[in-house]
């Protein structure tokens, strides 16, 4: 029983030992970081301590919502970097831009931060951002003032990792002006007792809201921070803070009202002195008025010389269509009587779309249109919207392009008669060859009547040589004219022995072998003769590119692929160049010494009339492939531009 007693006691101590640490683990702990050289705001002291206006307020929230805090001072650049890394939570801080808005959240604001121009007190040269251009200011890394100093021309910029470094670099003379945070300016040079010696110039620029940034998507940690700040606006803590910090600053305030008082009574006892800087003020303002308007006055004269020196007739209309600007070409173009300033688009070109350009005033509209002069113009119409994105009128371009059109005209009549005559010498080139030995035959027909052996060899060349010419026809009918496609289920492999059984003797005469590799139960649904005709086409085509190999074989086979037929017939040939290969299939091109280069385009014809396509590989030296595809429609057509 003592035993026992032994044991509960033990447990209870452990307990004891134990639940303060549990209640310690249970304490969340928050990063944040700071940027360490921005007082009021944040600070880290010499001595370690970590001090300012947004340090406070961490730490009243903190103890609201019992956060253990684990401070990370950081140059500002280096708090950006990590909050976005995640390597802290809370960033103490941040102004509100878009950019920033699109990585992080931002709990509500707490304070309006604003940019301050600060310069030299005797410095007379600088009053307006504008009047930065080739001068040297002191920026932070990475800070909004940076964006502002983009739209000022050839300014120059010294570049810190803080505000202090950056307000140091003003105040040893290194830069003329000093563009950053108004609040940590101010207690910097008021604590230096400098404060007298610079002068805020645009003061209170770009104002925006300042709050903590956190990661995207950390909602839960965000609705404790604005919940925090919400607990100290209503219990008076937020009130004594901004007094702590901002309060002893502010009597400047006071101090520049009583200087303007004294201002304007100087003012007033120097009334004459006033008026005399007034009136030479103003002289200046004419001349500086007067050298801008000959600067604009040039800049217009050149814009007219540009419109003047174009090419196109360009015009600028109203929101009516009354025209307000024209060029000199438009006034070349269209030779009217009246001037056309203040006319409507319509006497000018009548052929326009305006009422359509009237309904849509957001697309824009081109053509082309023919007057009664038989002139060809192409028109583009563009609507012209002010810097509000409102329609205030059209730009109208207009283009003569008569003689364009009349060399395009001429230059396809010269294309269609050299086809006409590559068509015509092809044909005759063809026919007289059968037609020669025809009439051979004929006229020792009656001499040699007689004799067996000139019978068989009329019997054998002349059907041969009247083939050849009802071949030709042939396939000039099947150029001009498509033919109703007789679909019939075919064995492929009886299909190419019945083309290869048409060629054995010539295989035999010339030495080529012949390997065909087709399984007997592969079929296909195709119109059996118009296949034999590209069969019979691409044989031939193979025999006369392997006349002066070496080696000649002609390999065929077929296969089924992805629901498809495909029949390969490739040859050991002299081969094509990439130019050859890109004309292949265009009507009335060959490369043979005898031909009208019809064959290939008829085959590749046919292919399509079956859904299919021919394609072709080459290599010149080495061989060619023609591959004949069935049953895939969604096959890529433009593999037979690889040619």
């Amino acid at each position: 029983m003592g035993y026992k007693r032994g044991h509960w006691l033990l447990f209870l101590l452990f307990l004891i030992g134990f639940f303060p640490e549990m209640v310690k683990a249970e304490e969340k702990i928050v990063r944040v970081a700071f940027d360490k050289s921005l007082p009021p705001f944040s600070s880290m002291e010499p001595d370690g301590e970590f001090t300012g206006f947004t340090i406070d307020l961490i730490r009243a929230i903190a103890s609201q919502n019992d956060w253990k805090l684990e401070y990370v001072p950081l140059e500002w650049e280096e708090a950006v970097g990590a909050l976005h890394a995640g390597k802290v939570d809370v960033l103490l801080g941040m102004k509100y831009t878009n950019r920033y808005d699109q990585v992080f959240d931002f709990s509500e604001s707490f304070f309006t931060m604003s940019e301050v121009l600060l310069v030299p007190r005797d410095d007379q040269g600088i009053y307006t951002l504008n009047q930065l251009s080739e001068k040297v200011v002191a920026v932070q890394r990475a800070h909004t003032s940076m964006d502002l100093l983009e739209s000022v021309r050839r300014v120059k910029m010294i570049v810190s990792f803080s505000q202090l470094e950056a307000l140091a670099n003003l105040t040893r003379g290194r830069a003329d002006a000093f563009l950053g945070n108004r609040w940590t300016a101010e207690y910097i040079l008021r604590k230096e007792n400098r404060w007298e010696d610079y002068s805020m110039r645009s003061g209170l620029i770009n104002p925006t809201d300042y709050a903590f940034a956190v990661r995207e998507g950390h909602s839960e940690l965000l609705d404790k921070l604005n919940e925090g700040l919400n607990q100290l606006y209503r219990d008076g803590t937020y009130t004594r803070l901004y007094s702590h910090y901002f309060e002893p600053y502010s009597p400047h305030l006071t101090d520049w009202w009583r200087k303007l008082v004294i201002g304007l009574l100087l003012v007033l006892a120097v009334g004459i002195v006033s008026l005399l800087t007034f009136f030479l003020w103003n002289k200046r303002l004419q001349a500086e008025v007067k050298r801008r308007t000959a600067e604009l006055a040039d800049v217009m004269v050149f814009q007219r010389k540009v419109l003047d020196h174009t090419d196109s007739a360009i015009l600028s209309l109203d929101t009516q269509g009354y025209i307000t600007l024209v060029n000199q070409v438009a006034i070349t173009i269209f030779p009217i009587q009246k001037e056309m300033l203040g006319r409507h688009i319509l006497d000018v070109l009548p052929q326009l779309p305006w009422d359509a350009c009237c309904l849509d005033r957001s697309r824009q509209y081109e053509g082309e249109i023919h007057d009664e002069r038989s002139f060809v113009f192409h028109y583009y119409v563009a609507p012209f919207l002010n810097a509000m994105s409102e329609h205030v009128g059209w730009i109208v371009t207009v283009q003569d392009r008569t003689e364009q059109k009349r060399m395009q005209t001429r230059l396809i009549s010269q294309e269609k008669m050299h086809a006409l005559g590559q068509l015509v010498a092809g044909i005759a080139h063809e026919l007289r060859n059968p037609l020669t030995a025809v009439k051979t035959f004929i006229e020792l027909l009656p001499k040699k009547v007689d004799d067996p052996r000139f019978r068989s060899e009329l019997l054998r060349f002349v059907p041969e040589e009247l083939e050849r010419m009802n071949r030709i026809v042939e396939e000039l009918l099947d150029y001009s004219r498509s033919k109703p496609l007789l679909i019939e289920s075919t064995s492929v492999a009886d299909l190419v022995y019945s083309v290869v059984g048409l060629f054995v003797r010539r295989f035999e005469s010339e030495q080529v072998n012949i390997v065909v590799d087709i399984s007997d139960q592969l079929e296909l649904q195709v119109d059996r003769g118009r296949i034999k005709q590209v069969l019979i086409n691409l044989m031939l085509n193979a025999l006369e590119a392997m006349a002066g190999s070496t080696e000649k074989q002609l390999q065929i086979k077929a296969g089924k692929k992805r629901d498809g037929v495909w029949i390969t017939i490739s040859d050991t040939g002299e081969g094509m160049q990439k130019e050859q290969q890109s004309r292949l299939f265009e009507p009335f091109y060959t490369t043979k010494s005898q031909g009208i280069g019809l064959g290939l385009y008829v085959s590749q014809k046919i292919m399509r009339e079956h859904s299919g396509q021919l394609e072709v590989s080459s290599v010149t030296r080495v061989g060619t492939t023609f591959t004949l595809r069935f049953g895939q429609e969604d096959h890529d057509a433009e593999a037979v531009d690889r040619r």
